[in-house]
């Protein structure tokens, strides 16, 4: 029989990040491109592309809600004798519910949408429209902070225990900021005179979304949009109900002590109060209060214990020193791998823009990745940058000038164990843009882009969580 001895627990408290759950979906999206007056009728298509915007996601008991648009932009050849090409834009709106047993609201959401395939044809019955199809694949990751005390070292219990580095997902800081959006919206301008200007509002319904967010030294920059849906009566004599639907876009930042470039974020936007109120004429002040939380992430490595001998653990126990718990967490697969990227794209001058005689600057005002892929062993990465240009016009005034130029990448990250179907996220950062002049009408765009793709599986741990204060001694 072992003999007792005083067996004290050293726990150490930290607020880690647990996956409550994953899941893949594959959703069909059908629908149906008009292609307007002016332009002729398609007689076959040549290409589609489409691309995921204004992405949502709302969770309910055991569920998330993913829902967005599509935005399609198809090549057709006309129905001429002479087959000229033209172009027709439209947009699909979807939406899906993807089964997340545990899932609770106020929880945090991850997801990921991507385009597997978009396929356009011609309807037989109507040549001016376009029938599209695209198969989403729409992965969601659930996941909640929870602050345990972790139990991480028994002194006294030789041999009795073992121990084993693990990865944890921690909460570095966390910084809150009420934020406060307005705006002045005239419903005649707004709409072009198709809806008449309102005399009393009667209710305001309003849903933020988070668009971007970056991580700098100490601060977290947000940006978002919020969709204000507005009843209110009409400025007539019959006095009939409309319904504005408005689009507020807003930047904020949030200070979070010790957040560094590179951190992973999760941000989340309550809105606390929102009103509107009739100002001016066709006026309406639209008013909203947001309260924003950023919770900015760090995977540690720490020793905990994983394995306690029956008997100790039976006395640990049944004196309510501890419990086995098991952690959910995000294990990296590999170190964060990246590529640096060098493009060279030559854009030309808008139309309605004059010939340029010198460029004076050049930023990148934007970086888009609507679509990571994970395949064997790597990641595929396909973005967007947007880049602004200003130049001096080739006149003798020499006016100022500017455009705005979209150059899309595709960038392959080697990730040894990556397997199709897991989860990846993806930073891009622009490190040098530079143009030069071609010629009056064509301008070269260089830039160097750093991509890092961080790409994660879940992994059950089984660890001991303390009941008691670390330091108290038990006689096992």
């Amino acid at each position: 029989m072992r003999q007792e001895a005083k067996v004290e627990i050293v726990c150490q408290e930290e607020t880690v990040q647990q996956v409550i759950g994953e899941r893949a979906v594959q959703t069909v999206v059908r629908g149906a491109i008009t292609i307007p007056k002016p332009k002729p009728p398609t007689e076959q298509i040549l290409a589609v592309r489409a691309q995921v915007v204004d992405q949502e996601e709302e969770i309910i008991p055991g569920e998330v809600i993913v829902q967005g648009k599509l935005v399609l932009n198809v090549t057709y050849v006309a129905d001429f004798p002479s087959q000229p090409v033209h172009h027709v834009r439209g947009q699909l709106e979807f939406a899906e519910s993807v089964p997340i047993p545990g899932a609770r609201p106020g929880m945090d959401v991850v997801k990921q949408i991507t385009i597997e395939r978009v396929r356009a044809e011609v309807d037989p019955k109507n040549p001016k429209r376009i029938v599209v199809t695209v198969i989403l694949r729409i992965f969601v990751k659930v996941t909640e902070s929870e602050s345990k005390k972790l139990l991480v070292n028994l002194p006294g219990a030789v041999n009795r225990f073992k121990r084993e580095e693990v990865k944890l997902d921690i909460v570095k800081a966390i910084g809150h900021r009420q934020v406060v959006v307005s705006d002045q919206i005239d419903i005649l301008q707004l709409f072009c005179g198709k809806k008449p200007c309102p005399k009393e509002i009667i209710d305001t319904i309003a849903d933020a979304t988070i668009n971007k967010k970056e991580v700098l030294n100490d601060k977290v920059i947000v940006e978002g949009v919020l969709t204000v849906q507005i009843i209110y009566v009409a400025d007539w004599a019959t006095q009939p109900v409309h319904h504005a639907h408005l689009e507020l876009p807003f930047v904020e930042f949030v200070e979070v002590p010790g957040a560094r470039p590179g951190d992973m974020v999760f941000v989340g936007v309550r809105i606390e109060d929102v009103s509107a109120r009739v100002k001016n004429g066709c006026e309406i002040m639209v008013t909203a209060v947001l309260e924003t939380t950023a919770r900015v992430l760090e995977q540690i490595k720490k020793l905990l214990v994983v394995q306690i001998d029956k008997d100790l653990l039976d006395c640990l126990l049944e004196a309510s020193a501890i419990r086995p718990i098991t952690l959910f967490l995000d294990q990296i697969l590999n170190e964060e791998d990246q590529v640096q990227a060098t493009l060279r794209e030559v854009v030309d001058i808008p139309r309605e823009k004059p010939d340029a005689q010198k460029i004076l600057e050049t930023f990148v005002t934007n970086v888009e990745v609507p679509e990571a892929e994970v395949i064997r062993n790597k990641v595929i990465v396909r973005g967007v940058v947007t880049v602004k240009v200003t130049y001096v016009a080739d006149r003798p005034d020499q006016p100022v000038h500017a455009f705005v130029a979209e150059i899309p990448f595709t960038v392959f990250i080697e990730v040894p164990g990556a397997e199709p179907g897991a989860n990846v996220n993806v930073m891009v950062e622009s490190e040098f843009v530079q143009a030069s002049l071609e010629d009056g009408r064509q301008v070269a765009i260089k830039l160097v882009l750093k991509v890092t793709a961080r790409v994660t599986d879940i992994v059950q741990k089984n660890v001991f969580e303390c009941l008691k204060k670390s330091g108290t001694q038990f006689d096992c």
